[in-house]
């Protein structure tokens, strides 16, 4: 008496997801139309997981998920990149905003004392200075 068991039959599910793999395949170009048809008329009467399994035998991923069939052994993954070493914002960075947030008043405040429009240009002067200074960087 023998322990072997015998193969796992499989249902719709397992074909359908065989015939997506297949479409990939077909989508990549690794078979031809006349190869296609032949493994998913194959696949459509299958009824075991081995009788799918040799369908993908000499194509990589994706491969379906089979009931009792062990999946592609893949490469052990590589640790996740470290993150990047934070830095500390520079003067630019952190004052920049502030400083062109409070250069329309103060570009306001000089036209009241001085009663002149030119005060105004400040405002893109200071923008164009501080964004070239960002850029540069």
């Amino acid at each position: 008496m023998t322990n072997e068991r015998p193969p796992i039959r499989i249902g719709t599910a397992e074909r359908d997801a065989a015939m997506k793999a297949l479409g990939a395949h077909l989508e990549a170009g690794r078979l031809d139309v006349d190869e296609y048809g032949d493994r998913s008329a194959r696949a459509s009467v299958a009824t075991t997981a081995p009788e799918l399994a040799e369908l993908f035998d000499d194509l990589p991923a994706p491969h379906p998920v089979l009931p009792g069939i062990a999946g592609p052994v893949l490469p052990a993954a590589a640790p996740p990149p470290a993150p990047p070493a934070r830095r500390e914002p520079s003067g630019l960075q952190m004052w920049g905003p502030r400083l062109m947030a409070v250069t329309p008043f103060l570009a306001l405040g000089l036209f009241f004392l001085t009663r002149t429009w030119v005060v105004f240009l400040l405002i893109p002067v200071v923008a164009v200075l501080l964004g070239s200074q960002q850029r540069g960087r």
